[in-house]
């Protein structure tokens, strides 16, 4: 024990050192252990994780292919309802153009409408009362504001088509054109919000009850026979724009010819002296002497919903006008 008592520091760092050792062999050996515990559950992780990824994709690949089938089924009854609606068989683009960049250009297109839709009344020798600027007086000495340029430009095409399936039907007298305010389609018009321009669509309206479709409607007023009115008709159930026809209404203009109008039936060259033809007045004189009616009818140009088109990236009808 003399070494001990002659070296105490030495030994005292030697016993320290062996400690810290055998302490460090323990944590070592713990630590070893938590290590392995940690490369198990690696190992079990990784081979779920490799099970996962190298499953045979055969379910999904069915999957897909089931929705497929039933993506192309829908696109084809889409196709079919818009082509039952007149929906995709014109081209939009073609139809409408592009509208006026500004209030000015609009001006002038509106001029140029009520021009071109004049000379198309009177070149058919349709009545129409002088100076009538069908549906747009409010714009006869300015443009329409910035918010209303494009509706006012759509609904200027649309009735450029009405008035040519009116005049085509051969009516005898354009009454008025009226189209809807574009204030109650939540736009905000500069001009007078009165007048003979506009008219309220009744709120029945069966198109506009489904999100799914929207609208433009026009009140068209005319004289004619009635067979003027069945052409009419059939040119806008018949044509290739989405036109529905809401409402008809048929007012009899007179059930009794005026006086020289009957005296101009009463005559007949088989008849010698006027007073035979005064005898035989109640054979001459129909019971109406005058088949001419007032017509009054709302049509509506069918659109799809913003959230209809939003769906799938869809775009409103196109194809050949």
């Amino acid at each position: 024990m003399d070494w001990l008592k002659r070296n105490p520091l030495f030994y005292l760092m030697l016993g320290m050192l062996l400690a810290i050792a055998l302490l460090g062999v323990f944590h070592t050996s713990v630590d070893s252990d938590r290590l392995a515990d940690l490369k198990l559950e690696y190992e079990e992780k990784n081979k779920q994780l490799s099970l996962f990824m190298n499953r045979a994709p055969a379910p999904t690949k069915a999957n897909l292919a089931i929705l497929e089938g039933n993506l192309q089924r829908l696109k084809e009854e889409f196709d079919t309802s818009q082509a039952t609606l007149n929906l995709n068989t014109f081209d939009r683009e073609l139809f409408f153009g592009r509208p006026p960049a500004d209030s000015n250009a609009a001006f002038f297109m509106i001029a140029r409408f009520v021009e071109d839709s004049r000379k198309l009344v009177q070149n058919a020798e349709i009545r129409c009362d002088e100076g009538y600027r069908f549906g747009f007086s409010a714009f006869e000495n300015v443009g329409p504001s910035v918010d209303t340029i494009a509706i006012v430009h759509k609904q200027s095409k649309i009735l450029e088509a009405l008035l040519q399936a009116l005049v085509d039907a051969g009516i005898s007298e354009l009454v008025a054109v009226e189209r809807e305010n574009p204030a109650i389609r939540g736009k905000a018009e500069s001009q007078n919000l009165g007048g003979s321009d506009f008219f309220e669509m009744p709120g029945n309206s069966p198109i506009r009850s489904s999100e799914a479709f929207e609208s433009l409607a026009f009140r068209l007023e005319f004289k004619g026979q009635s067979h003027a009115m069945r052409s009419f008709v059939n040119r806008v159930n018949g044509s290739s724009l989405p036109f529905a026809i809401s409402e008809i209404e048929v007012q009899l203009e007179r059930e009794s010819g005026a006086l020289e109008e009957r005296n101009d039936l009463l005559e007949n060259p088989f008849f010698a002296s006027e007073e035979s033809v005064g005898d035989n007045s109640a054979l001459q004189v129909p019971i109406i002497s005058e088949n001419e009616s007032r017509f009054v009818v709302i049509v509506e140009f069918i659109e799809l919903g913003e959230e209809i088109l939003a769906v799938g990236g869809l775009e409103k009808g196109r194809g050949n006008v």
